[in-house]
Formats: C-alpha cells, sequence, structure tokens
C-alpha cells in the first residue's frame, strides 16, 4: 500500500538501516515500524519523536512522511496563500481601474475555491470511509427505482 516516493521504507533505507535497526534506535519493535511503513498504524506523537531521533531528522519532517493528512493539509495551505496572492491582485488591479484583469482574478480565484471546496468534501468522504458515488451507481438506483414503481 506504500502512497509515495519518499516514505519513512525510503527514508529508513536510504540511511541503510533494517526495520529492525531503526525500531532498535527508536525503542519500538519491528511491528510497529513495519505498520507505520505500510501505512496500516497511525503513530502517537511518542513514536514519531523516537523515530525521528533515530533518524536524525526533524519530528515536523518524519510528520509530513508518515502522515498523508498532513501532506495534504500542507499542499491545501499553498493552495490558499495562492488564493490570498489572488485577491490582493484583483485589489491591485481594481485600484488601477483594470477591471478586465481584476474580473479575470476573481474568476480565478472563484475557480480555485470551488477546486478547493470539492477536494475538501473528498477528504470528508475518505476519512468518513464513504463509497464514492459513480455514474454507474446512480443508474442502478435510477433503474431499482423505475421497477419498483
Amino acid at each position: 500500500m506504500a502512497r509515495q516516493v519518499h516514505g519513512l521504507r525510503q527514508i529508513r533505507e536510504a540511511r541503510g538501516l533494517t526495520q529492525e535497526q531503526l525500531a532498535q534506535r527508536a525503542g519500538l519493535n519491528n511491528t510497529t515500524i513495519s505498520r507505520i511503513e505500510t501505512y496500516s498504524h497511525d503513530p502517537t506523537i511518542t513514536t514519531v519523536r523516537a523515530i525521528a531521533q533515530a533518524l536524525d531528522m526533524s519530528v515536523a519532517d518524519l510528520e509530513m512522511v508518515i502522515n498523508p493528512q498532513a501532506r495534504l493539509l500542507a499542499y491545501h495551505a499553498e493552495r490558499l496563500d495562492q488564493f490570498v496572492e489572488t485577491v490582493e491582485l484583483a485589489k491591485n488591479t481594481l485600484s488601477d481601474g483594470r477591471v478586465e484583469y481584476t474580473i479575470r482574478a476573481l474568476d480565478i480565484l472563484g475557480d480555485g475555491l470551488r477546486e478547493l471546496a470539492e477536494d475538501t468534501r473528498e477528504m470528508v468522504r475518505i476519512s468518513r470511509g464513504e463509497k464514492k458515488e459513480t455514474v454507474g451507481d446512480q443508474l442502478a438506483e435510477l433503474l431499482a427505482e423505475m421497477q419498483a414503481s
């Protein structure tokens, strides 16, 4: 299930460590390291600190590697920074009387906010373990309703 190129396993291997060696350095057991590497375990902050210390890296840097939500939130923060820049651009173009550029900047901002809202709804759906409804699902539901009536 390894979903990323630079996960804990890659960092560990780049340092020439086995799971057993990392576990020993961090004061953990091999199973814990294995489960974190396969994203089947959400480690406590104490565990993250121990691994970070064993790998001689910051807790924040390690958290970005082993926590998909942290990576996603960082990505969303970058997008929000871009939206702030877009608002500033719109304000500047409006005060300069360049309304056509203001409208374009606001259109870009609107599109970006819609994408962010859609992504956030998708994150919520995934965190709830809900299945994404497909067109096929919708069609099956419609056909079932039609047959029932």
